[in-house]
């Protein structure tokens, strides 16, 4: 069966002593490294899970978001892996690829070891190259497996397998290619598993493939939002700025705004200052060290609005969070349950309210089927610091395209109004169906394209007709 290691929160304990990286027996390499980013005492993931790593044993490892499980498993491969590729760690997004390679990547400096994160969306060339001299590799399934595919990828000499955020590449439906690459690996391997939570298919998983592994159980992702009201507000991406703008206006209080990219986190925190409002954001491109100083002014009320990723927010346990936004709505459920979670702790009451536009719908609909009930509907009245614009592309139909009703000053033809729309820098593919009688008429104008046929001077009158 294995030997279980459990958190007892039962007896609480009269005198603790906090063990320091400097005591634990790793290499002096490793706690140089660690020393140089600031990191002294190990978590408790870190604790029980390091040892256990260190002596090659397979590993299963519950442990809640931001618990510190990175350092964990990386640690314990850092420790006893030799040349050539022989670690591989799977994870579910881009995102944490990156994140999780970050810290391979200073480890590695210290024992003189290369790693490569592995990810779609981008070229593949860089990778390929820094495949060549990885000791390590940082990959989600898809990428992986086409890497694999093309002969540019081989496991044949992989020693440490491990599977990182389990339950949620379950989630995204990675469980058969999580089987695919692992069949593609030696049999003598060290496998290391950690997850927040355990599904049944995550146990069959661990033990089809591992041999007698040491589990250890700490505390799991809470995923109860009894003490937090939600809402959501219907709002296209043009005005979601002037939305959250009129929220902290209008609700004063210690604001995390979740967005879905490292770009628009910023973009979102830089207009905010921009028009006074005490924001910053929080991404995965920050240094430890400018991470470390946002999150202590977000502690000590200097901030009063941090702006995150979902990857980002990991591990951040601040008190006193009175309203969650979902600037975007969160691709998966389980996600928006996680967001909404930082606040309402402790018995105290939170605020979620997500931002809905109408591309989002699908996915905010499935958040409720998750949760089994629906969410309250609610508007949010403009205070006026940022302006509310026409949002034409939400009035759009499934086409793009946007329909005014008009009034001409003088009587034209349609061929007339495609010339002079023409002139105005409208092109004739973003113009659709044109209907006239007389001086009345409707013309549909794809979104892009409709402020420009608002300044043309040939309509005594123009009224948007929304499609919604």
């Amino acid at each position: 069966m294995g030997q279980v290691i459990l958190k007892d929160f039962s007896c609480p304990e009269k005198e603790v002593m906090y063990m320091r990286f400097k005591d634990m027996r790793i290499s002096e390499k490793t706690k140089k490294a660690l020393k140089l980013q600031g990191f002294h005492e190990p978590t408790e993931v870190q604790e029980k899970a390091i040892p256990v790593g260190i002596e090659g044993k397979d590993l299963i490892v519950q442990s809640k978001t931001g618990s510190g499980k990175t350092l964990a498993f990386l640690i314990s491969i850092f420790e006893n892996v030799g040349k050539g590729l022989e670690a591989i760690v799977l994870v579910p997004t881009r995102e944490l690829a990156q994140q999780v390679e970050k810290v391979a990547r200073m480890l590695g400096k210290s024992h003189a070891k290369s790693t490569v994160a592995i990810y779609g969306g981008v070229s593949m060339e860089n990778q390929i190259r820094d495949l060549k001299y990885a000791s390590i590799v940082v990959g989600t399934p898809g990428r992986i497996m086409d890497l694999m595919r093309r002969g540019y990828l081989n496991l044949d000499r992989i020693k440490f397998f491990v599977l990182d955020e389990a339950d949620r590449m379950l989630d995204m439906g990675f469980i058969d290619d999580i089987k695919w690459i692992l069949q593609r690996t030696p049999e003598e391997k060290q496998i290391m598993l950690f997850s927040a939570t355990m599904p049944q298919e995550i146990v069959n998983l661990a033990r089809r493939y591992m041999r007698d592994p040491v589990k250890i159980y700490l505390s799991k992702d809470e995923l109860t939002a009894d003490n937090i009201a939600q809402y959501y507000v219907e709002v296209g991406e043009v005005n979601k700025i002037a939305k959250l703008s009129s929220l902290i206006i209008q609700e004063r209080g210690k604001y995390l705004v979740f967005c879905n990219t490292r770009r628009k986190t910023k973009s979102v925190a830089e207009i905010l200052q921009k028009y006074g409002f005490r924001a910053y954001a929080l991404h995965g491109d920050m240094r430890q060290a400018a991470r470390t100083k946002t999150m202590n002014a977000y502690k000590d009320g200097k901030i009063d609005i941090l702006i995150s990723t979902d990857v980002a927010a990991r591990g951040i346990d601040v008190h006193g969070i009175t309203h969650v936004v979902n600037y975007d709505v969160p691709l998966y459920p389980k996600d928006y349950v996680h967001r909404i979670g930082r606040t309402g702790r402790m018995d105290a009451h939170g605020k979620a309210i997500t931002f809905v536009s109408r591309e989002e719908m699908e996915y905010f609909r499935r958040i409720e089927d998750y949760l089994g009930k629906r969410i309250q509907k609610i508007e949010i009245k403009n205070a006026g610091k940022i302006k509310e614009r026409i949002d034409y592309r939400e009035h759009s139909d499934i086409f793009g395209f946007v329909k005014f009703r008009f009034e001409l000053r003088n009587e034209l033809s349609e061929w007339d109004i495609v010339k002079i729309a023409d002139n105005a820098g409208i092109s004739e593919d973003s113009i659709g169906d044109i209907y006239l009688q007389g001086k009345r008429g409707e013309i549909k104008v794809h979104y892009r394209s409709a402020p420009k046929l608002k300044r043309i001077r040939i309509f005594k009158e123009l009224r948007l007709e929304s499609a919604r």
